[in-house]
């Protein structure tokens, strides 16, 4: 498997071309080494700045919190953090204050988080643009009306490639896509769970 260093430099040449298909500002990268991060986190954006402490994200790992694959639902691995972080940039998320649309879209999409990692719709945001860049396909089939949003805002996709093709090699983390995908068709039936409104109701705005 790839290590770290080599997620990293993946992520940061990803982002960047995603920058350049959209005419977005690349925001500042500095990485710093060791295990054991100033602000207790493996990175977090401010003033258009990302920070990383590369070494403190996930690897690639398949059990828990440590079910993280490039391109997946869940992805802490530097490839991911760096999209992640990214969102909190195109969305001129500053300090404790949130950015310019996530409060916004999340009353009007009142779509679920894509993963566990939402205290507030700061985060909600960033975790969704994150798969928006890393795994766009996969997005349109488990958040249709946030990918038709984003998709609106930034036209031009630096991943391409089918949901399969992103995953390739990959069976367990296809696999559990493809659960994904089938349980949010059904939530699409259904309707909202209601997670949407308690996330927007949190008063936690800071972000990471």
């Amino acid at each position: 498997m790839k290590s770290r260093a080599e997620l990293f430099h993946e992520g940061l040449l990803h982002i960047e071309r995603w920058c350049a298909l959209n005419h977005v500002r690349m925001p500042e990268i500095e990485s710093y080494p060791g295990k054991d991060p100033d602000f207790g986190v493996c990175a977090y954006y401010r003033d258009s700045v990302i920070r990383i402490w590369v070494d403190a994200c996930a690897p690639i790992g398949r059990s828990a919190r440590a079910w993280s694959y490039p391109g997946y639902v869940v992805d802490r691995t530097p490839y991911g953090v760096l999209a992640h972080e990214l969102g909190h940039h195109v969305e001129d998320a500053r300090g404790a204050r949130g950015g310019l649309v996530a409060k916004v879209w999340l009353i009007e999409t009142a779509e679920d988080p894509i993963s566990g990692y939402c205290p507030n719709p700061n985060e909600w945001f960033a975790e969704i643009f994150r798969l928006f860049v890393t795994n766009p396909s996969l997005l349109e089939l488990l958040r249709p009306k946030m990918y038709k949003r984003l998709r609106t805002r930034w036209l031009e996709l630096a991943e391409t490639r089918s949901w399969q093709e992103v995953l390739a090699g990959a069976d367990r983390w296809i696999t559990a896509a493809q659960n994904k995908i089938r349980k949010a068709q059904r939530g699409q039936r259904e309707g909202i769970s209601g997670r949407a409104i308690r996330i927007y109701q949190n008063p936690e705005f800071d972000f990471h």
